[in-house]
């Protein structure tokens, strides 16, 4: 079991990092990028973490067709938290490193304001001293890492529910 949540889990971080890198290079980091990213990004993730499935089912495979919930549950919290920690610090490194600027500029952008005119500056003042914790480095990695652990979650329980077996009847 351990095996398939390091293999599929990295498959699952390799994705959810790979892809939004890629989607820079190609689209860049404008505003204009920004509603192209969230439909990647989230894509992404979703696809990454239906990994979660195809370990489910190649564990089962492996256990003569059988499969508890609970393990295919523990195989789906192992792939998500993998994938989460992935996400987790790959948004600390774009927020840090390759895009510092990037909290102004997103909070531009969904506010749809222009960024240096007074109601900006005024606006995401005000954003920063209310929610401080949601503009750290720290909270919006905790945010990430949610995001996809929680999508993983789900599709742990739903892959748990139809794909557990827990023994097989022969008959003669």
């Amino acid at each position: 079991m351990k095996k398939l949540i390091i293999k599929f889990g990295l498959i699952g971080a390799s994705l959810i990092v790979g892809v939004p890198l890629l989607s820079i290079a190609i689209v860049g980091l404008g505003p204009d990028s920004f509603a192209v990213g969230e439909l990647i990004g989230y894509s992404t993730i979703v696809i990454a973490m239906l990994l979660i499935i195809v370990a489910q089912l190649n564990y089962r495979k492996e256990q003569g067709g059988q499969l508890s919930f609970g393990d295919a549950f523990k195989i789906g919290l192992g792939i998500s938290t993998i994938g989460g920690l992935a996400f987790g610090l790959y948004n600390t490194v774009y927020v840090l490193f390759i895009d510092p600027e990037f909290n102004e500029k997103y909070f531009a952008y969904s506010m749809g304001l222009e960024r240096g005119t007074p109601t900006f500056q005024q606006q995401y003042a005000e954003a920063l001293s209310g929610n401080n914790f949601m503009f750290s480095i720290e909270g919006q990695a905790l945010l990430m890492f949610l995001t996809v652990f929680l999508i993983g979650f789900v599709i742990s329980i739903i892959g748990g529910l139809i794909l557990q077996r827990k023994g097989v009847v022969k008959t003669v």
